[in-house]
């Protein structure tokens, strides 16, 4: 079994949200931000830590967290690509990580029990699996939790790939080396790319509003 006091939890919150032309992280939610409301489903769950890696706007990233049980850590480099932030996490990450679990910094719908149903899923697959992550009628998305044996590969990830290049090599070669959650709905797989999708999300869990 997947022992959660050692599962790190990377939440990336660095990206420059070029399409939609604004923070999408600090767009309201509710009483609270988009980043703010992911980060404390995250830290809900059974994690052992939090690791919030900033880049844009630092500070305005910074303030949206305060007063969180998150530790920050800055990624210089966050232009050149999510990979960057992601091996940022990994390598702020403690040494006794079990896994990594890479969070989005805008999935707002996220909620504790999805976290602990994939921490609960790569435990119980243990130690065939490799990689857990949620799907929904065969699409699969984040957040994606990797066994810290892939921590060298992981460091070798570029630009925007992150693990998905992992996730390839596995289904190729292993794929009893990836587990997934399967979820009832599609909803944490919702993006905020565009004004249109903020909208749509509102509109659909009005809520929020």
């Amino acid at each position: 079994m997947a022992d959660a006091r050692r599962i790190t939890a990377i939440l990336l919150a660095a990206g420059l949200s070029k399409r939609l032309g604004r923070n999408k992280l600090l767009l309201p939610f509710g009483d609270e931000t988009v980043l703010r409301k992911t980060a404390k489903a995250v830290l809900a769950s059974a994690v052992s830590e939090v690791i919030l890696v900033t880049g844009h706007e630092h500070e305005k990233v910074k303030q949206a967290v305060s007063g969180l049980n998150v530790r920050l850590k800055h990624n210089p480099r966050y232009a050149e690509g999510q990979s960057t932030s992601m091996i940022a996490g990994i390598e702020a990450a403690s040494e006794n990580a079990e896994a990594y679990l890479f969070v989005l910094g805008d999935q707002p719908l996220l909620t504790p029990e999805i976290v602990n149903g994939l921490i609960a899923r790569y435990g119980e697959s243990r130690p065939d699996a490799l990689v857990a992550a949620p799907v929904f009628k065969g699409r699969r998305g984040n957040p994606a939790l990797f066994a810290a044996s892939l921590r060298d590969e992981l460091l070798r990830a570029s630009g925007d790939a992150g693990g998905r290049g992992i996730i390839k090599r596995l289904e190729t070669e292993s794929p009893g080396g990836i587990v997934f959650l399967e979820l009832p709905n599609d909803d944490i797989f919702l993006d905020i790319d565009t004004e249109e999708d903020y909208e749509l999300m509102l509109r659909k869990f009005p809520e929020t509003s």
